[in-house]
């Protein structure tokens, strides 16, 4: 997939995957859908793993995928699915999941000791107003925040986290290989929740239906993200997010019948702003090296080198 059309099906397939699972949640209680959700990915991310023999890595590497993917799919996922459970609106979760840009620059900045020019702060403001414009309404509208926002936050520091790993210590790992560690090690506690706590499944044809298309939407834009994540760093592939609770609401008007307003208009505007800006910092600035510990791990993941990083999502459609 070229340079310029991958942010923007990564953006449109993660922004599906909410309403998606709205939907999914009339009958399906949260932690099955999740545990679902995860078996149902990994089966399906693991296919194409064997189908193209994508190299698998190995020691260390493996050890640092692991904990990068169970923190990008499992504390994102588990989290936000808790807080839901547990009274944060899913208004609330979406705005704090959507601060992911501001999140991984302050842990960059912290961790790394990255600083950002003019072009990233600015990206950072209009990622900020345009979160805002879109989830401020709705969280006018249901005000209600549980005890289970702590989870949301740990939700948006489990994506943050994972993904500056992913960038600082597995670039050389395949985008499919990536998401299928982190959703099959994600697959025990979510398993562990749902035996936990009360579970029921009403309608099962037209939960079926969802689930399978939330599988597949939510599958691939995970993919796309940690491949975008590969190609533009952590902090550059989460000004994304600077557009997606925008384009969220449109497709929710679209498969729910939800309005869309003037402050949507506003969000999708200042996003597309953000996503300019970001593109603009990066260009002045030099790329971030390809961090891959292990001398046998480089020559295992990397392959062609760079060549391989640009091709992840391209095997997986051939496949």
């Amino acid at each position: 997939m070229n340079q310029p059309l991958l942010p923007a099906v990564t953006i449109l397939l993660y922004a599906v995957s909410y309403p998606l699972g709205a939907l999914a949640l009339g009958s399906v209680t949260p932690f099955l859908l999740i545990l679902l959700r995860f078996v149902l990915s990994a089966v399906l991310l693991w296919a194409v793993v064997a189908v193209r023999r994508l190299p698998l890595p190995r020691g260390r590497v493996l050890a640092w995928t692991i904990v990068g993917g169970v923190l990008v799919q499992g504390a994102q996922f588990l989290g936000l699915y808790w807080g839901m459970a547990h009274g944060v609106s899913a208004g609330v979760a979406a705005l704090v999941i959507a601060m992911n840009p501001i999140a991984t620059a302050v842990l960059a900045r912290f961790l790394l000791h990255r600083l950002e020019n003019r072009w990233g702060l600015l990206a950072l403001a209009c990622g900020a107003v345009g979160v805002v414009a879109a989830c401020l309404p709705r969280l006018l509208s249901d005000p209600a925040v549980g005890p289970g926002l702590i989870t949301v936050l740990i939700a948006l520091g489990g994506l943050s986290a994972g993904s500056l790993l992913q960038e600082t210590k597995l670039r050389g790992v395949n985008s499919f290989v990536f998401t299928a560690i982190g959703v099959t090690g994600s697959i025990p506690p979510a398993g562990a929740l749902s035996l936990t706590t009360p579970q029921h499944l009403s309608d099962p044809l037209p939960a079926v239906g969802m689930l399978i298309a939330l599988v597949l939407t939510s599958a691939l834009a995970m993919v796309c993200y940690a491949t975008c994540v590969r190609r533009m760093g952590a902090r550059g592939a989460s000004t994304l997010f600077a557009l997606i609770p925008a384009v969220a609401v449109v497709a929710a008007w679209r498969l729910q019948h939800t309005t869309i307003d003037i402050t949507t208009a506003l969000a999708l505007a200042c996003g597309a702003l953000a996503c300019g800006a970001q593109a603009r910092a990066a260009r002045n600035k030099p790329a971030a090296p390809v961090l891959v510990p292990e001398a046998h791990a480089a020559r295992s993941f990397c392959g062609a080198g760079a060549a391989g990083a640009a091709e992840d999502v391209d095997e997986g459609a051939r496949g």
